[in-house]
């Protein structure tokens, strides 16, 4: 039974955990559209599907869920059930609803919205065989559903998307009539990826509040939409180009049985279908022997890399009592009552144009964010852990670190890379264990320097892709006999980014302050964008 938290309060982290575990867990195997699937013997063609189906769990994992929607994901309705379900909702929302003109829109776009999941409905049902825990899908559909509907400019803005896929996905009576060959069932995981794509986007931004303009200004979501119906699209046509060919081999294999040489080829096939019968059942054995086998290999694999990191993580902060993990330190930071005006909230304050415009033209530069507002808390620390909580849920690797801890003993240089470097082996654990060349326990425990510990960190970090590094309040960073910021971090810091321009990992780095930036070398100073926010005046950039 899942623990609930008190009432008004959202889920513990513990009943998130339980609720994501449970649907993680496959469930009872049912056995329907069998021509679509054979266990054990068709898992390779739908195994990007299944794949997508586990990212989208683990992403679930990031979001601050809260009860009913867990109930959503760990018991999903039925196909049958999922349209009955929108429209209680639509009668739900329509009572609370004021206006008149409220209602037709709402209902245009619900009717719109079943149309969608009625198409969806025909992939979900294929592949449901091989793993009835596709059905998430229907549940994260209608989370999606609550966060927009009566909401106008959200509707209007998810509107476009779920028509377009309506008019360009297959009724669920095609499957049906087509043809189950290899490449079809290829074509069809690969649709089903998209869309989950496209629902893991629409989950994360549409019930994100006011952290969506965050996103819509960093990550720049509907362009990824865009490009998740442009692959949809193409996979359609290229299933009806498959339909067409399989039924021009069909009509052929007719003509031959008329002519009489099929009659042939058909009791030959005959004897050899029922040969390949025994021979598919004892493979379909040693596929679940293999399964089994894999599953467990997988298990300890991941148990030592796990344990390897931890040893990794122990040399690391050996010396650094000040370390807290990342979720405890963004828990503190939250935690604080920034005292802002609302003109100097970065809502306002004109930094979220700034964002865009580094977004689309320079992202390839590291984002120097400084501001001043005399003597009230800092905004740009209201910023930094807003991008942190609004890009947690996204598909890319955040590392953070908040320099500006009153509670706490300061944080050096060298102690803010190590809790990068801890947090990149948290979210990465093969990183090290796949590259020993790079980070060994033998070279962590000799990097006692800043430059030692700066280029293992970094090393791994550009072997990774969409790396996305926050650093707050940077100038509250205090110099040691190490290095101090000036010289030594927010170098490295941009020439992390320009390495990973070159590597193609193309890692994103955000540092603010309330001070300008210091002076770069000069091979370094093309590789920095900054602005400077004063609340009085227009904001500088250079």
């Amino acid at each position: 039974m899942r623990t609930m938290g008190p009432p008004g309060q959202p889920p513990s982290r513990r009943s998130t955990q339980e609720a994501l575990d449970k649907l993680a867990k496959p469930r009872e195997r049912i056995t329907q559209n069998t021509a679509w699937y054979t266990a054990g013997v068709d898992f390779c063609f739908y195994a990007p599907a299944q794949e997508a189906c586990n990212r989208s769990i683990e992403r679930l994992r990031k979001l601050n869920l809260d009860d009913e929607e867990l109930d959503l994901l760990a018991n999903p309705p039925s196909p049958e059930d999922f349209v009955a379900k929108l429209k209680v909702l639509e009668a739900h929302q329509e009572d609370r609803a004021r206006r008149s003109t409220l209602m037709k829109r709402t209902s245009e776009f619900v009717n719109v919205f079943c149309e969608f999941a009625n198409r969806c409905k025909g992939i979900i049902l294929l592949l449901t065989p091989q793993s009835p825990e596709y059905s998430v899908t229907f549940g994260m559909m209608l989370i999606v559903f609550n966060a927009v509907v009566t909401k106008k400019e959200r509707e209007e803005s998810l509107l476009e998307f779920v028509q377009t896929l309506s008019s360009e996905l297959p009724i669920v009576d095609f499957y049906k009539t087509v043809f189950p060959t290899n490449a079809m069932k290829a074509t069809v995981a690969r649709i089903y990826v998209e869309i989950m794509k496209l629902l893991d986007e629409a989950v994360a931004y549409y019930r994100g509040g006011r952290l969506s303009m965050i996103v819509d200004a960093v990550m720049q979501p509907k362009s990824k939409f865009d490009v998740y119906i442009a692959n949809i699209e193409t996979e359609i046509k290229n299933m009806n180009h498959l339909k067409d060919a399989a039924s021009v081999a069909q009509a052929a294999d007719m003509m031959e049985v008329v002519q009489g040489t099929g009659l042939v080829v058909a009791r030959i096939y005959e004897n050899f279908e029922s040969t390949s019968s025994a021979i598919g059942t004892s493979i379909e054995i040693l596929n679940r022997k293999l399964d089994s086998l894999t599953a467990n290999t997988n298990k300890m694999l991941h148990f030592e890399m796990l344990k390897h990191t931890r040893s990794l993580q122990e040399a690391l902060l050996a010396d650094t009592p000040a370390y807290r993990p990342a979720d405890e330190e963004l828990s503190v930071v939250l935690g604080r009552n920034l005292q802002l005006s609302q003109k100097d909230r970065w809502e306002n304050n004109g930094v979220l144009d700034e964002l865009i415009l580094w977004s689309r033209n320079a992202r390839d530069k590291l984002f120097w964010i400084g501001g001043d507002i005399g003597n009230q808390d800092a905004w740009v620390t209201d910023l930094s852990r807003d991008i942190v909580q609004a890009l947690q849920p996204q598909l890319l690797t955040l590392l953070f670190a908040f320099c500006d801890q009153p509670a706490n003993e300061p944080l050096t240089p060298i102690l803010v890379v190590k809790s990068l470097f801890a947090q990149l082996l948290d979210l990465h654990p093969g990183l090290a264990y796949q590259n020993p060349e790079v980070c060994n326990l033998w070279r962590v425990r000799r990097a006692v320097t800043f430059s030692q510990v700066w280029r293992i960190f970094e090393d791994l970090a550009l072997r990774v892709a969409n790396l996305f590094v926050v650093v707050d309040r940077v100038e509250q960073c205090e110099a040691d006999e190490q290095a101090d910021v000036s010289h030594q971090l927010f170098p490295a810091l941009v020439g992390l980014v320009q390495k990973s321009q070159v590597a193609g990992s193309e890692a994103s780095v955000i540092v603010t302050s309330i001070y300008e930036p210091p002076e770069l070398p000069e091979e370094l100073e093309a590789w920095l964008y900054s602005v400077d926010i004063d609340t009085t005046k227009r904001p500088k950039k250079r």
